[in-house]
């Protein structure tokens, strides 16, 4: 027997699929690459780890040149360098970063509220989570400009934002 990346590397990822999501798995398909006006990717370089992924990213955003890519990493990498807004953040405040997106979508009005209450339970403890953490106080912590943030927050908002983690 052989311990493999879908019980070790991939256990987070599952839990939180599962409790998020209901399914354990990604629910995302190559499709959804051409659809978008923005990526995010968090934490990874893509352009090694996932080439393929990566290349009909490139092709989408030929076809697309409207299309953003933030790219949330500590590192300057090739994925980062492909960036329209690399937000290279200290490493281990990715969820103060997330928290101050959803702070600066909450406040300004950016997020669709008749959605998120058809199809969401308790998003008001999620919104009472994220008050405090304004683009300000996530930009001392993250080590970024708050107008980075803010700027991050409002593509994000104006979808459809397909949001990739990925390994590498």
């Amino acid at each position: 027997n052989v311990d493999t990346n879908s019980r070790l590397c991939m256990s987070s990822a599952v839990a939180g699929y599962k409790q998020t999501l209901g399914a354990d798995a990604p629910p995302a398909c190559y499709d959804d690459i051409g659809l978008a006006r923005t990526v995010f990717i968090t934490g990874s370089n893509m352009a090694w780890a996932h080439p393929v992924l990566f290349r009909r990213l490139e092709d989408a955003r030929r076809a697309s040149p409207a299309l953003k890519l933030i790219v949330a990493d500590p590192r300057r990498t090739e994925t980062a360098e492909a960036a329209d807004l690399h937000l290279p953040l200290q490493p281990g405040t990715d969820v103060v970063l997330h928290h101050a997106l959803l702070h600066v979508m909450l406040w300004e009005g950016l997020i669709d509220a008749a959605f998120i209450a058809a199809h969401t339970t308790g998003f008001e403890a999620l919104r009472d989570r994220v008050r405090d953490y304004s683009p300000a106080q996530a930009a001392r912590t993250c080590g970024l400009k708050e107008a980075d943030i803010v700027q991050a927050a409002r593509w994000f908002s104006q979808g459809p934002t397909l949001s990739l983690y990925c390994q590498g």
